[in-house]
């Protein structure tokens, strides 16, 4: 099933990326100036350019925000969680997954994918049902994350973290209810991280499934986060503290240090 991704940096990215295959390149006629990369790129892996009128990019991509510029690809499929927990063990480091509860917002995700890859995570996970799945918009948001970056698609994600547990992967829930302060926890051992929607933040199930909930301490007079700015400030917390070499401490019993 093809797909289209839109706007220059996706396109290039998707052209960078071994595992994405792009069945060809569409460029708007009227554009002001060639996309000389993106052009070159093609030519490089063979693939073909097409020159087309704008507004057919724009029915295309379902917007007009694409740059003059969409690329074909052949969809990628979702990651299995076997996929993405097998990309973990062949790492050699610590755990890293990403855990989205029912974010909705395709900006806000495609900006998380970024997120996450940007700072090593080995995946990251969304429900099936009640969020936002990976589309054009997604892809562009993400500036290409999506192509790199294992997206395992699940039933059901409170399910999804017992599982986690099972292979020695800890789980933190972020809320601004939380007593326990991130800077203040160790970080260091395998992890998955749940970041929760934009409206309701983590569900009461999946909260009960974590191991431990901290928060992001915050001095203004507005109480929250967007989604992928509290995920940028975990996920770098956690790989500063383990760029620092200090080893791990046992954790207590599962679910004690809410």
């Amino acid at each position: 099933m093809k797909q289209f991704i839109y706007g220059i940096h996706p396109v290039i990215e998707s052209l960078k990326a071994p595992e994405t295959r792009v069945r060809e390149i569409l460029i708007a006629r009227s554009r002001k100036g060639q996309p000389e990369k993106i052009i070159d790129l093609a030519g490089q892996k063979r693939v073909a350019v097409r020159y087309v009128e704008r507004r057919d990019l724009t029915t295309l991509a379902k917007t007009g925000a694409h740059q003059g510029v969409i690329g074909v690809i052949e969809g990628r499929d979702y990651a299995s969680m076997e996929e993405l927990l097998s990309r973990w063990r062949r790492s050699g480091v610590r755990a890293l997954i990403l855990v989205l509860d029912s974010i909705q917002d395709p900006q806000n995700l495609g900006a998380l994918i970024r997120t996450a890859n940007v700072l090593g995570a080995h995946g990251v996970v969304i429900p099936k049902k009640g969020a936002a799945g990976i589309t054009p918009a997604v892809v562009k948001a993400s500036a290409g994350a999506t192509a790199f970056t294992p997206i395992a698609r699940v039933t059901n994600i409170a399910s999804t973290l017992e599982r986690l547990k099972q292979e020695g992967i800890w789980i933190v829930g972020t809320s601004g209810e939380a007593g326990k302060p991130i800077f203040g926890e160790d970080m260091t051992m395998d992890l998955a991280v749940v970041i929760g929607s934009e409206a309701r933040g983590i569900r009461r199930r999946v909260s009960d499934a974590c191991d431990l909930a901290v928060s992001i301490p915050m001095a203004g007079e507005i109480s929250s986060l967007n989604a992928s700015v509290a995920a940028g400030i975990v996920l770098y917390e956690i790989i500063r503290q383990r760029s620092l070499g200090t080893p791990p401490h046992e954790p207590g019993e599962r679910g004690g240090s809410k």
